[in-house]
Parts: C-alpha cells; structure tokens; sequence
C-alpha cells in the first residue's frame, strides 16, 4: 500500500503544478513470442505511464482513457503482451510533493479518450476548469504534464521510486477543429507535446483548464508537430453523463431561452433557471444560480462607453453592479448591425470583464456588455464567484452578446406636469396606501434617495411614463424616531412649522440629479414623501411634487390608512 502525506494546499492550486497528477500503470505482463520461444512472465512492472490533474479536493483526477487502459494490441512484428493484475498509482503534485495513493477507474469514454480516477483523499489542491469555448485562436496556453516519464529525470538514478517533476511548455491556440456535426472537438496548439502529456492539462492565460492533451501529428513522436486536445466542454459533458461534475466546486449552467421584456426596451438569452423577477421598469434581475447573479440596468448617461467602463467597475457609481473596486479584464467590442432606430434592438457595443476580492476576502468576476443608446445606456453583467464564472464563460458571453435594446426616454416632458390628476394606490403586501399620478406606473419600494434614512416598511414608487429618470416615492417608515431624526440630520434636513424637509444634489453617471423630500405626520404613521429628477427637469416636476407634497399632508388622519 503507498503512503499518502498530508496535502498542503487546500482549493485550487497555487501553482498549477501542485495539482498535477503522474499516473502509473501497474501490473504483471505475460510475454507471448512469435517463435519457439518460451513466453516470458514479469511481475510487477510498469505497463505505461502519463499525466493526469486534480479537478476536485475529494479526489477526482482527469486523464486520458489509454494512459491508464494502454491499448494491447500488437503489431504484426511485436510479440503478444497479456496484462493481469493491473493497478494504477498516482503522485500529486510535482514530484510527488502532495502524496501517493492507488486509483481506481470511475469512468471512461473511449470515443473522447477520457478517463476519470478516484483517490481515497481530501482538501487536495485541484485546477479549475474554464470553458473551450470562451478561448480564442491566437491566446496563449500552456501544456503541462510528465514527457518521458522517469526517464526525463536524467539527473537522477532510474529506479521505481523517482517521481518525476512537471514540465510546462507554452505556446498559443491555433484553431479549433470541428466535427461533421459542427461541434468542437479538438483545440490545435503549437505548445509542445511529447509522449508523456498525455492526459495532462492545457491551462489558458488565466491558468484555468481549458483542454486534456491527447496527441499530436507528427511521423515522429518526438519530433515538433501541431498538438491536440479534448476540449474541456467536452470533458464535463463526459463528467456530467458519468453524475461526477456534482463533485466539482462549482455549478454548469445551461443553455436557456430568449426573453423579450419588451416594458423595459430589453431582449436577451438567458441560461436554464434564469427569469426577470423585477417589478423595476430600469432594472431586470433575473436572480442567482450556482451564486452567479444576473441584472440589467437602464440609466441616462452622456458619457462615453470607456467611461462608463471605468465608474462601473470603480464599484462607487452603481452600487452593487461590483462588491468591491474590480481590475478591468479582456475587452472586446462587438461588431455593430445597422438598425432601425425605434423599431429595432442595439446590439451590444461593448462587452467587458473585471476581477476583483470582495471586503471578506473572496475573488469574484464580473462579465459584462453595453448597449449605447445615445444618452441611454443599457449594462447587463453577469456576477458571481470568480471561478464559476470562469466554468461558465462561454455560455456568459454568448448570453450578453446576444443583448439588444431599445429607447425609452421617447418624449421628455417638456410643460409642467402639476395639473397631473392624483389617484390612491394601496401599499403592495402592506396595509394602507398613498395618492400618486393615476398614469405612472408603479413599483414596490423600499429605499429613499439619501442614503442614510433607513429602509421603509412599506413603500411605492412611481416613474413618469415617458421618462423614467423623474421619480415620485412614498415610503412608509418604522417607529424608530431616533434613527430616523439622525438619518434626516445627515440628509442635511430642516425642521418647518409643519414637517422636515430635505433637499440635495448628486451626480449619476455624468448626469446632474436632484432630490427633495418631507417626512409627513400621519397620526403614529411617518410617511417620506420624495421627489428625485435630473436638475435639468427640475422645473418641470416641482410644482407637481408641491401639489402632491400638500395633498397627502392634508390627508393625515387615521382615516388615511384605508382607501378614501
């Protein structure tokens, strides 16, 4: 029985080397001559050996199929081999640094050339897997794994117990090959490949596996030649058919539907699982699977897509788009599609990505594209843990560079809009209810504009609906008096004869916006009633929002808490 030492690392490895696996095969060989030779019977020998690599902390090892089945066949020249007694050991890490153990065979797939191995051990550090369809010809990648076996170890005496160390070359992505159906199969490098790689993992520029090496051509093995390997892809359809992609730290997403919203000026391709939930007409959330989350967001905004980039990223100008200042990532600029318009969708003008570590310590990624609609913009990203959405990216990027988008700020108010009739609206899964203009449309709320008043009970927020940038809210706020005089206090509040007050400015997004806001009395009941709207409008809107201030203050008895 082979002894295992303790794993160092636990996740995923800190040098891609400490998840390498070098596999060997052995067992007894019965050498059959084709002559009146005796045959010949060897125990406990090497059969065959190669690479393989640690993809999940539990023990999971991926290869190829003939580095731990070798084919028996023997030429017309060769002499008959009978294999018996088989086992297969493994060494993780470079050298063995991480432990010994005996595999077991779990799965295999002749056609794809993959095997998947189990070890008795866990926390071992693993390589995380990205997506095959996500690399780009022309990327660089590295090929690691064990050329030649022991036998590369030249400086050290060739016995059964030298492990050899990893070897890693680099070099880029040449093509990737198709089969007749249009799927890929293989992914072509001009990294080098000997005997010995076989099985081992090709990492992209990012160190996430993006390929199992598996042969290349050449007339001679050990001569330069194009490289190939199985698409990752198409190692976790083989892991997901055989039920072992659950062992993996991370979760697949799967390819979905379009959807149309069409109230929000919005269309895009969503995985399996994902819906709009938002009631918001500038916001779609199609909430979270596998910890990675879907939004869309909607803002008026003059400045320039690379800008816009940067603020977002700079995790202060929308929070929450990022959970913490993110490091831009590979950009790409889709191609644009003459259109139509108002009739027709835009097609995202910029698709992005950023990194970041979060305020506990976690790294995270964000994926995302924008629709330039002039001074609208549309920002759909996808968030999650970082190597999720690694696992995942493909399908990612495919889901945003099939976002399109139309205007809604159509036709801007241009006259006052005080003469807007007021109709009662009930508080949505809440008693009681406000007065607000009969044709805006209305979403839940919860959040005031200044920040520092806490959050309502009970709220609506009303959105006019040729403009969405102009905002009428009525938030229903809890009894905590104290709290809410030092929220007022910090939003810069007034105390008048009759109420308090607040009025401020902010810039979004390059875009100059405005706030005012009361808190009413209503019997036991607090009532904030606010008004936010770019400063540029805000002639427009003031008077209404004096008409709608003065309304619901007259309306302060507890008979206000039914519908009138």
């Amino acid at each position: 029985m082979l002894a295992a030492t303790p794993s160092a690392a636990q996740g995923r490895a800190a040098q891609p080397g400490d998840a390498m696996v070098f596999v060997r095969v052995v067992g007894d060989v019965r050498i059959d001559y084709r002559d009146a030779r005796q045959p010949v019977t060897r125990r406990d020998v090497e059969i065959a050996s190669g690479s393989g690599f640690v993809i999940s902390p539990s023990g999971l090892v991926l290869t190829n199929r003939h580095v731990v089945e070798p084919d028996a066949e023997p030429r017309p020249d060769e002499p008959v081999l009978t294999v018996e007694n088989r086992r297969i050991q493994v060494f993780v890490g470079s050298g063995g640094s991480a432990g010994a153990w005996e595999a077991h065979v779990v799965a295999s797939d002749a056609a794809n050339d993959l095997a998947a191995l189990q070890v008795t051990a866990a926390d071992l550090a693993y390589l995380a897997l990205g997506d095959s369809d996500a690399v780009e010809p022309g990327r660089g990648v590295s090929v690691l794994g064990f050329p030649f076996g022991r036998q590369a170890e030249v400086a050290k005496e060739a016995d059964a117990d030298v492990v050899p160390q990893v070897t890693v070359t680099r070099g880029s992505l040449s093509a990737s090959r198709e089969d007749d159906a249009g799927e890929t199969r293989f992914l072509q490098t001009d990294a080098t490949m000997l005997p010995g790689n076989s099985g081992g993992p090709m990492l992209d520029e990012d160190g996430y596996v993006v390929g199992v090496a598996r042969m290349k051509l050449s007339a001679d093995a050990n001569a330069p030649g194009a490289g190939f390997s199985v698409p990752v892809n198409v190692a976790k359809d083989f892991l997901d058919a055989n039920g072992l992609l659950e062992r993996l730290p991370v979760v697949r997403l799967r390819p979905g539907v379009r959807h149309s919203l069409d109230w929000k000026g919005i269309a895009v391709e969503l995985p399996e699982g994902f819906g709009d939930r938002s009631p918001a007409r500038v916001l779609a959330d199609a909430g979270e699977l596998g910890e990675v989350a879907f939004q869309a967001y909607r803002w008026e905004s003059p400045w320039p897509l690379p800008g816009l980039e940067e603020a977002l990223l700079g995790g202060a100008a929308v929070p929450g788009f990022v959970p913490a200042p993110a490091v831009p990532g590979a950009r790409a600029t889709a191609p644009q599609r003459r259109v139509e318009p108002s009739l027709a969708g835009r097609p995202a003008s910029l698709i992005g990505s950023g990194t970041g570590t979060d305020a506990l310590g976690r790294r995270f990624r964000v994926e995302f594209a924008i629709v330039d609609l002039g001074r609208e913009k549309v920002v759909a990203r996808y968030l999650g843990p970082e190597d999720t959405v690694a696992f995942n990216l493909g399908l990612i990027r495919r889901s945003l560079r099939s976002l399109q988008a139309t205007p809604l700020l159509v036709v801007p108010p241009l006259r006052s809009l005080a003469d807007a009739s007021l109709e009662w609206a009930a508080f949505p899964n809440a008693e009681g209810g406000v007065v607000l203009p009969g044709a805006w449309p209305r979403e839940p709320a919860q959040d005031a504009a200044c920040a520092a008043l806490p959050a309502a009970e009970a709220g609506l927020l009303a959105r006019h609906p040729s403009d969405y940038t102009i905002v009428l809210r009525a938030l229903r706020l809890g009894q905590d008096g104290a709290r809410l005089a030092r929220g007022l206090r910090d939003c810069g509040a007034t105390r008048g004869a009759e109420r308090s007050a607040y009025a401020f400015s902010f810039e979004r997004l390059g875009v100059a916006m405005a706030v005012r806001g009361a808190v009413v009395e209503r019997g036991d009941e607090r009532l904030l009633v606010e008004m936010e709207a770019p400063v540029a409008k805000l002639l427009v809107v003031e008077e209404l929002y004096t008409r709608w201030l003065e309304t619901v203050a007259e309306r302060r008895a507890a008979r206000y808490a039914v519908a009138p």
